[in-house]
């Protein structure tokens, strides 16, 4: 498990994304709403991510996770 939390700037990331992309379609407009398509899907991916690692981090530092890894070296220990 990591020590220090992980956030990923959602923007920066789709952009990259969307940069990184072979977006190819018949005219302009199909291929913006590709690249949007694209862009959104990546950017809510992020989110997401950056969600789950906050919560990780909230818990690692509960109460709770302590007692448990507590009560996983006593398993270990017997």
């Amino acid at each position: 498990m990591a020590k220090q939390k992980i956030s990923i700037d959602p923007n920066a990331f789709a952009l990259a994304v969307v940069s990184g992309s072979n977006l190819k379609a018949e005219d302009d407009t199909r291929a913006s709403k590709d690249a949007l398509k694209r862009y959104l899907s990546a950017y809510m991916l992020i989110e997401k991510y950056n969600q789950l690692e906050d919560e990780q981090f909230k818990f690692t530092n509960s109460p709770d996770f302590e007692y448990l890894i507590k009560a996983l070296d006593h398993v270990r220990l017997n």
